[in-house]
């Protein structure tokens, strides 16, 4: 009978020697299962934020092209709403105007001048581009409004981008936009496109 117990106690200290054991691996396992659940949820969300920035940008474009395409009388407002999908800091979506074949002839299939809308994220140690750069289908040669005098009654209240040249205001960012062309003072022939951002 003794000598049955004496098994019973070393086994039960076996057991409880063990116990921490088990409990130390399950909870290294349930932080690894957390962590996996952590990342994949935050790439999910990732990629529905670029999904929803690249249908923001396309509808953006398509708009710029039909005002672009389109007659004096056609004015759009807009308001543009996008998220930051990474660090609000170091994303930005531009609206350039390239002379350069290589690049025009990779995104627009053709021409040495192009304009791409651009959404890039670059925090000095990375560049990506997470969407790839859309080409606007426009003519050329456009003028470009160079301020929103002349082409709004309140100028004070707009910024006028101008995504044609070396201008910086070129930036497109969350808020509420006015798109349309006009014909220059003194010439029916000559057309620029006000593209107002509304000052915040």
């Amino acid at each position: 009978m003794n000598k049955n117990k004496n098994i019973f106690l070393i086994k039960s200290s076996k057991a409880q020697a063990s116990a921490p054991f088990e409990v130390l691996v399950a909870v290294i396992l349930m932080g690894f299962v957390i962590m996996a659940g952590t990342w994949a949820l935050i790439n999910l969300n990732q990629s529905v934020c670029v999904g929803n920035k690249r249908q923001s940008m396309s509808e953006m474009k398509g708009i710029i092209e039909d005002i672009i395409m389109g007659s004096d009388l056609a004015v759009k407002n807009v308001k543009f709403d996008i998220q930051p999908c990474f660090n609000e800091k170091f994303e930005a979506i531009t609206l350039k105007t390239y002379t350069n074949e290589t690049l025009c002839t990779s995104y627009c299939n053709a021409g040495e001048t192009c304009t791409l809308m651009e959404y890039v994220y670059d925090d000095d140690k990375t560049t990506k581009r997470p969407i790839a750069p859309m080409c606007l289908n426009l003519p050329t040669a456009i003028n470009y409004a160079s301020s929103a005098e002349g082409c709004e009654e309140n100028s004070e209240e707009w910024l006028a981008l101008n995504f044609g040249g070396s201008n910086p205001n070129s930036i497109l960012t969350s808020g509420s936009y006015k798109i349309f062309m006009r014909s220059q003072t003194g010439t029916d022939s000559i057309r620029e496109l006000c593209f107002l951002k509304k000052i915040d």
